[in-house]
């Protein structure tokens, strides 16, 4: 029974990760997760993470979520400047598919020289765009990694301390075409994203 808590409760996390980048993507995921557990004595526990990971389709999120607005006192950081000649300043496409996710996750992401970045993530099945994400904030890099701290979600100011807001990825290759990425998590497959112009458009 500790087991499946504690697997329930990654749910819970992912569930609120993916309630970002759209409703119709969390239900979906949902709807599989809920298939793989029945039977296994624990479907009322992931009830509760099922709903959780809903919450941003109309039901209120907890006190304790991990996806919160910023404090009203919280003052925006003021990013960086990366060093000249940093290889990763440009503009990233890469598309990629994930497990219990309908059509392909889209992603332009845009590293200025300046230290701030914004990053546009969209899932669209065939010709239908069934969710958009625009974040931004800002971007270091240092001993062969990128790390990002989102600042606004969609506009919003967000509570950007709360570690969901930071990302670092691991640069495995980089050249004047093409970006050869990975997540720092363990396990993680490797991406690949080309440089396109200023001018691109999703």
């Amino acid at each position: 029974m500790r087991r499946f808590t504690a697997i329930c409760r990654q749910l819970i996390k992912q569930y609120e990760i993916l309630s970002e980048v759209g409703c119709a993507v969390v239900k979906q995921v949902s709807l599989r997760a809920n298939a793989k557990f029945y039977g296994h004595g624990v479907r009322n526990i992931c009830a509760v993470a099922l709903i959780l990971g809903l919450s941003a389709c109309g039901i209120p999120r907890p006190d304790n979520s991990q996806i919160k607005p910023a404090p009203a006192d919280a003052v925006e950081p003021v990013c960086k400047a990366v060093a000249n000649g940093n290889a990763l300043v440009g503009n990233w496409y890469v598309v990629t598919k994930q497990a219990g996710v309908a059509g392909e996750i889209q992603n332009l992401l845009t590293l200025s020289a300046d230290g701030k970045f914004r990053q546009q993530t969209r899932v669209k099945q065939g010709r239908n765009i069934r969710s958009e994400l625009r974040e931004t904030g800002c971007w270091e890099s240092a001993n062969g990694q990128l790390v990002t701290r989102v600042t606004r979600s969609n506009g919003e100011l967000v509570d950007f301390n709360d570690a969901i807001y930071t990302t670092t990825y691991i640069i495995e290759k980089v050249d004047a075409n093409r970006l050869m990425y990975r997540d720092s998590r363990p396990n993680s497959k490797s991406n690949f994203a080309k440089k396109v112009q200023d001018s691109f458009r999703m």
